[in-house]
């Protein structure tokens, strides 16, 4: 007896009901045998397929550098929100960033086995980069672990890890892939969920393009951030994720000293060059570096734009994937024109960027002219604008989409059969 069921809507449901069944239902006691899904999707189904896909993808590729020791969960959480954020709104930096820690990587690991240290591959030479070796002096004069407690860190890279080996500092096992697996917590889970998610979006997308379907600008964008996930979480292969703490090596007071000289502004060729952040001289006490910055670009003092090109190369890319949108439906004609003009704005602004950093080089003057600022902050305005507008804008069309858009993909049509 079916005490709850109530009458409103019946017919409608009755007829849908009807539908997917292949017989007439009028009576809603009445039995039935395997009833499919209905044979289109709501808008907040469109929706939440998008947003659960760009979010899972975004969040599984991040790959960031260890946290600060008295770092909360939350403290995690919030600064990994925070980065999702960021690759939500300017993937390009992201891919930036992930190219120069891919790079430094292979180029640490050359290094190491041009010293016979093969054992210092790109994934142990990642961990470092991230912030995974700390050093911790101890005088000779101690004798047990309490006075190294309050005895400052110092959070080193390869080269210096490189050096303390070759002289005998420390051992050429002081860090293995075990030791790093044990520190990293990577939720396949998470990764299984994104993968799976991803692979379903793209199906449904290439089989709405199979059966002649029309896709939306949201779907559009989401495959875009799909695809940049993918390529984020391939230059970040080899980096370990979610290590919560690093190693930290006890040295003799005397070699610790030596570490903390070659940091030293002072010193010829120091390696503090490599700590210019965010483009600022600034002085950094590297005994009070408490973690690795995500955004830090360690390049070994020589090429700090690096990330330059590959986040440009990758800007350009974005807006010409999104161009595939260019003839698509729009509800109206001044948004699609909207949406072009859009596009080709985050075509030129790149463009713009590279002239203009070429011609920094070349001319440094250049660059400490008002001219010069002028333009960058008008084109950093008309990029942002144009980005969001390209987000938000896949949400907005969908007040007026096509009635075809919601129509369901029919995966029996796909089966090869004889008709």
């Amino acid at each position: 007896m079916l005490l709850s069921y109530c009458p409103t809507n019946s017919t409608k449901f009755f007829s849908q009901i009807s539908e997917e069944a292949g017989y007439q239902i009028t009576d809603p006691t009445q039995s039935v045998g395997w009833v499919g899904n209905p044979r289109f999707r709501g808008t907040l189904e469109l929706v939440w397929t998008c947003v659960f896909t760009l979010f899972t993808c975004l969040w599984a590729s991040l790959h960031l550098n260890i946290p600060a020791p008295e770092d909360t969960e939350l403290t995690k959480f919030r600064r990994k929100l925070k980065w999702t954020f960021i690759a939500a709104s300017f993937p390009e930096l992201v891919v930036g960033i992930a190219f120069v820690d891919w790079w430094e990587a292979r180029h640490d690991a050359a290094i190491m086995k041009k010293n016979d240290l093969a054992n210092w591959d790109s994934s142990l030479c990642a961990f470092v980069r991230m912030g995974g070796i700390w050093l911790r002096g101890k005088s000779d004069c101690d004798h047990d672990n309490t006075s190294d407690e309050t005895a400052p860190f110092i959070c080193v890279e390869a080269e210096i890890v490189r050096k303390l080996i070759q002289e005998g500092t420390i051992g050429q096992d002081c860090v293995t892939h075990e030791m790093v697996d044990e520190k990293s917590k990577e939720d396949w889970f998470v990764k299984l969920v994104a993968c799976c998610q991803a692979f379903y979006f793209g199906l449904q997308c290439v089989g709405r393009l199979g059966t002649g379907l029309p896709i939306t600008t949201l779907e559009i964008s989401t495959a875009v951030f799909a695809v940049y996930a993918l390529v984020v979480y391939a230059f970040w292969w080899n980096k370990p994720v979610d290590v919560a703490m690093p190693i930290i090596l006890t040295i003799s007071q005397q070699a610790f000293d030596r570490v903390v000289h070659l940091y030293e502004p002072s010193t010829p060729n120091s390696y503090w060059e490599k700590y210019k952040y965010g483009g600022n001289e600034r002085i950094i006490d590297i005994t009070k570096l408490r973690r690795v910055p995500n955004d830090l670009s360690m390049t070994n003092g020589t090429n700090h734009n690096l990330s330059a090109y590959p986040t440009l190369l990758s800007a350009l890319i974005f807006a010409g994937l999104h161009c595939l949108a260019w003839n698509l439906y729009f509800p109206t004609q001044q948004e699609r024109l909207i949406w072009r003009i859009s596009c080709i704005v985050m075509v030129v602004v790149p463009l713009i960027s590279l002239i203009l950093s070429m011609m920094g080089l070349h001319c440094k003057r250049l660059m400490k002219t008002l001219r010069y600022y002028i333009i960058i902050v008008i084109a950093v305005v008309f990029y942002s604008i144009a980005r969001f507008y390209l987000i938000f804008g896949g949400f907005i069309y969908l007040r007026a989409a096509p009635v075809a858009c919601y129509e369901g993909v029919d995966w029996v049509g796909f089966i090869p059969h004889i008709g």
